[in-house]
């Protein structure tokens, strides 16, 4: 059976706004003030900020931004703060715990400076220091666009530079998640089919609770839910009729019932707005060993379209418009039409090394040319090593010599074998539906990891990498004899042909359950000096090998 290869777009930086805000008109003024600092800048203007400078004063957090750093500040006026206040019964700030308040102004709050170029129609970059993410859009009104935060604050006067920050006007309180992803469904009517399924199967309870792993790490999920129209529209009229279609052992609540994997199949793990779906070909579910397959359609984010046995599959669109529903526990999401588990075979898996979640926060940095970050052990989630640091390096392109994708790698510190020094480094891999995958390691070529062993999920590969090693002559010979050998051109440029830049197969893995895997290089010998990794491609055997190629400005050629 013949299956479309799917673009591998979570090795993209997917530009969500290019839909949505293309053909909008937003009016801007960018101001500029000699204020040192977000509450200077407020203080100077009463008959504004006020209100807010109450909730900032009685919350004991004005100290605070009055120091140096670099903040955005998402500060309501003061007729959003009195609409505030009569929403939640009382007459002043005064009648609210500073505990309360504290939490709102965190909530107002991110860590980092985010002017109205990096909204885009989706949540933004990094989290409020509350820890939710808010989300970003556009709201139309007589002719005139307007930037909006979580569909309900319009940004009156954004990208106000002041001394330790940016501040962006509102004329909404933004109002932090107050409900688990179950009361939200539950609460909604149009999710009753659902809903009921969800508590048939136990997962209501599942996301009616905030879990965490340890002291400081949450279990977030995101559900893909379907309303009652969906079911109806699917010869579904009630939740008996689904038991009746799905459930083929009659107690959902087993884990092996079908009805209880078909909603387990709509929770997936983390927390997972579109700009996270988009950044990723497939996504882990709570059915066991089933993903869900994404794609960017325009500025549609669909769900499961491929094309199978050479019919095609269009797939389920994700409402935008009632999609990102933060809650206390995750985001909720919600779908065209039915979503159901599907066979699914292997995909090409293109990863990025240098795209890690920590780095992708640092808006500043990552994928901004001219800049590097190091970290030290345990900084990074998903990349471990034995001592030393890891750095993080994006510089301008040369096509003739240094041509990363997105102009971006990875570099541990000396891979070598002399105690003391760092013995080994391992990154845990995007999700790779199972089946048997070609490994090819790419980068460019330095003094370090000189005979790198490769393992998979703790088993050896078949071939070394030595990180200073090259195919010479590779421009006069054809793809296929470089396959042959053991080489691919992955770069779009020159480089490869130039011995600089390398992608080398170390062996074929058997992937044999679905999800995120390891892989690890252990050096064999003992020689200092850079190793330098860009990409890592597993690309099932029976496909294509050489395409896409991948240029330094971020984009595919096939």
């Amino acid at each position: 059976m013949k299956i479309r290869m799917l673009k591998p777009v979570f090795v993209m930086v997917v530009i969500l706004t290019a839909g949505i805000f293309s053909c909008q008109k937003i009016n801007i003024v960018t101001t500029t003030t000699t204020a040192t600092n977000l509450v200077g800048y407020m203080e100077k203007d009463p008959a504004t900020y006020s209100e807010f400078l109450k909730i900032i004063e009685r919350s004991g957090t004005s100290s605070y931004l009055n120091a140096y750093g670099a903040y955005t500040l998402f500060a309501p006026n003061n007729a959003a703060v009195k609409t505030y206040l009569q929403l939640i019964g009382k007459t002043s700030v005064e009648e609210i715990d500073p505990d309360q308040l504290k939490l709102l102004v965190k909530y107002h709050l991110l860590s980092d400076t985010i002017r109205t170029p990096q909204f885009t129609d989706g949540k933004l970059p990094v989290p409020t220091m509350h820890g939710e993410y808010l989300i970003t859009g556009v709201k139309n009104t007589d002719g005139v666009s307007r930037y909006v935060v979580n569909r309900s604050a319009v940004v009156l006067t954004p990208d106000v530079r002041v001394g330790n920050g940016i501040l962006h006007t509102t004329d909404h309180v933004l109002i932090p998640a107050q409900k688990t992803i179950a009361k939200l469904l539950e609460e909604n009517t149009s999710y009753s089919i659902f809903t009921q399924a969800l508590k048939a199967t136990g997962y209501f309870k599942t996301l009616d609770t905030l879990v965490y792993l340890n002291d400081t790490t949450a279990r977030w999920l995101t559900v893909l839910a379907q309303k009652d129209a969906v079911f109806q529209a699917a010869g579904i009229a009630s939740y008996e009729a689904l038991k009746a279609r799905y459930s083929n052992l009659g107690d959902p609540m087993q884990p092996k019932d079908s009805l209880h994997l078909y909603v387990g199949y709509h929770i997936l793990s983390g927390l997972k707005y579109v700009a996270d779906l988009v950044s990723a070909p497939a996504h882990e579910t709570l059915a066991p060993q089933e993903v869900v397959l994404t794609a960017l359609r325009g500025d549609t984010l669909r769900i499961n379209e491929e094309t199978v046995a050479g019919v095609f599959e269009k797939g389920v669109d994700v409402n935008r418009n009632s999609s990102d529903l933060s809650a206390t526990n995750g985001v909720l999401h919600d779908v065209s039409a039915e979503v159901y588990i599907k066979v699914r075979k292997p995909t090409p898996v293109y990863f990025d090394v240098a795209d890690q979640p920590e780095i992708r926060k640092l808006t500043a940095k990552f994928r901004k040319v001219g800049n590097f970050v190091t970290f030290n052990l345990g900084d990074l989630a998903d990349i471990t090593w034995s001592a030393g640091t890891v750095t993080y390096n994006c510089y301008a392109p040369d096509p003739t010599k240094g041509a990363y994708y997105w102009n971006d790698w990875i570099t541990p510190s000396s891979l070598r074998t002399r105690a003391g020094q760092n013995n080994w480094i391992q990154f845990k891999t995007p999700v790779v539906i199972k089946g048997k995958y070609k490994i090819w390691v790419s980068y460019r070529r330095d003094a370090g990891g000189i005979n790198c062993q490769v393992y998979f999920n703790d088993v050896l590969m078949p071939r070394l990498i030595n990180f200073n090693d090259y195919r010479y002559g590779a421009s006069t010979i054809t793809d296929e004899e470089l396959q042959s050998q053991g080489w691919k051109r992955y770069s779009a440029t020159a480089a490869f042909n130039n011995t600089v830049m390398g992608c080398k197969m170390v062996g074929t893995a058997d992937v044999t359950t679905t999800g995120r895997h390891l892989i690890k290089f252990v050096p064999t010998g003992d020689v200092g000096g850079n190793t330098n990794i860009d990409m890592i491609h597993l690309i099932p055997e029976d496909m294509d090998q050489f395409k896409p190629r991948f240029a330094s400005d971020g984009s595919l050629v096939y």
